[in-house]
């Protein structure tokens, strides 16, 4: 079994601690975010866990499957 845990704080309220499990080819996430405003959000996952240099040290966003980045509401995303 594999794990990784990601700790989330910006520069505002937002915070929290996700957390990711990999059993054979599946992975679970759970986790939990406070300081949100109301209503819908999304969230993306960067193939790195370095962040020394923003987006550019975490490189691409995971897409093993190839989706389209869309909204909450999007058939695809």
């Amino acid at each position: 079994m594999n794990k990784a845990v990601c700790v989330l704080k910006g520069t505002g309220l937002v915070s929290g601690t996700v957390h990711f499990t990999q059993e054979g080819g599946e992975v679970t996430v759970k986790g939990t975010i406070t300081g949100l405003t109301d209503g819908l959000h999304g969230f993306h996952i960067h193939c790195f866990g370095d962040n020394t240099n923003g987006c550019i040290s975490a490189g691409s966003h995971f897409n093993p499957h190839g989706k389209h980045h869309g909204g909450p509401k999007d058939a695809e995303r």
